[in-house]
């Protein structure tokens, strides 16, 4: 291979992962505000996700009892097809004369044991617990992102569980997939994104021997947090320009066609640590669904990846004279 001048011979940058993350509809969002423990003073939740997939209703009339299971049939709506779908719910073998109890529009149901309630289930929530654990992939479920917002406020101590309850743009969303797409609902998926960082040093690079000191001290520096943090402000603000440049979403409008870009003082830290580029990684394996958009589809069906992780890097550097990390041309 050829080696290639650059101005340094290593490179560093950051990766913000997705590491915790809810999915509810807005009626839920009160009640969870009231109960919820996934996310903390730790781990707030300062990025959000308005999301559309396909509705889903119960067959009433079909409930099926086992030895160790009940099964009960659904649909999934796409447009004017319902398609039709089994599900087995485990149960204790000491239930016996079980009945199935549910109500238009058929997306929640109960259980009953001769009159009295054993369990009730939102069809979704139930599908998302109990297709990841057997192994069932059903991309009519994925969920096709819409929007990608934050709220972060002044003090950074509100979140997005605060903001989104009255938030315009999630009514207008609301409004407009009830008149063009009845045959699907809105989601939200709150979420906590975590920093890792990362560097890279590349033999086949040669860097002028006058620039190593400048290198081992920029280098030493990032990689050491207490040095070189990034304020939680613009740690949000790069995240989701970042999320919005991965998937373009229909609803958004700022930092579309525009990330990375020098101009935005939302995240000038990224230029001022002189920042190589920025990785956005999810993973959403836990309830086996895609986030998808056109711009960022589902990865085609037996193409070699970890199944349901995402990934899209930018570079904050285009200057020639510096190699960019992701660029596997260097390595």
């Amino acid at each position: 291979m050829t080696k290639k001048h650059f101005k340094y011979d290593s490179e560093y940058s950051i990766g913000m992962y997705l590491s915790k993350y809810q999915f509810l509809q807005q009626t839920e969002l009160e009640l969870f505000a009231k109960n919820q423990n996934t996310f903390t003073d730790a781990t707030p939740c300062h990025i959000y996700f308005i999301l559309k997939r396909s509705k889903l209703s119960l067959d009433s009339t079909y409930f099926k009892e086992e030895p160790n299971y009940v099964e009960v049939k659904y649909f999934i709506h796409e447009q004017e097809k319902k398609h039709e779908r089994l599900l087995r719910i485990p149960k204790p073998t000491e239930l016996k004369n079980l009945e199935l109890g549910t109500e238009y529009p058929f997306d929640f149901f109960k259980v009953t044991d001769n009159g009295e309630n054993n369990a009730n289930f939102k069809l979704s929530a139930i599908l998302d617990i109990l297709h990841p654990k057997q192994y069932q992939a059903e991309p009519l479920l994925d969920y096709e992102v819409l929007y990608v917002g934050q709220a972060f406020g002044t003090d950074g101590k509100r979140t997005a569980i605060d903001r989104i309850g009255s938030h315009s743009t999630l009514q207008k969303i609301y409004s407009e997939a009830m008149q063009r797409n009845p045959d699907s609902e809105i989601w939200l998926m709150l979420s906590h994104f975590e920093e890792q960082r990362f560097g890279a040093m590349n033999g086949n690079i040669i860097m002028p021997v006058e620039n190593e000191k400048e290198q081992m001290e920029r280098f030493a520096k990032f990689m050491n947090p207490s040095s070189s943090n990034f304020s939680e402000d613009q740690k949000i603000n790069f995240t989701e320009a970042a999320l919005i440049q991965a998937f373009l979403p229909k609803y958004n409008k700022e930092f579309k066609g525009t990330f990375p870009s020098p101009n935005h003082t939302s995240y000038k830290e990224c230029y001022d640590l002189d920042v190589n580029g920025i990785v956005v990684e999810l993973d959403t394996t836990n309830v086996a669904r895609w986030l998808y958009s056109d711009k960022l589809p589902r990865r085609p069906e037996g193409q070699i990846g970890i199944p349901y992780w995402q990934h899209s890097e930018f570079h904050f550097t285009t200057d020639k004279e510096r190699f960019k990390m992701f660029n596997n041309e260097y390595f």
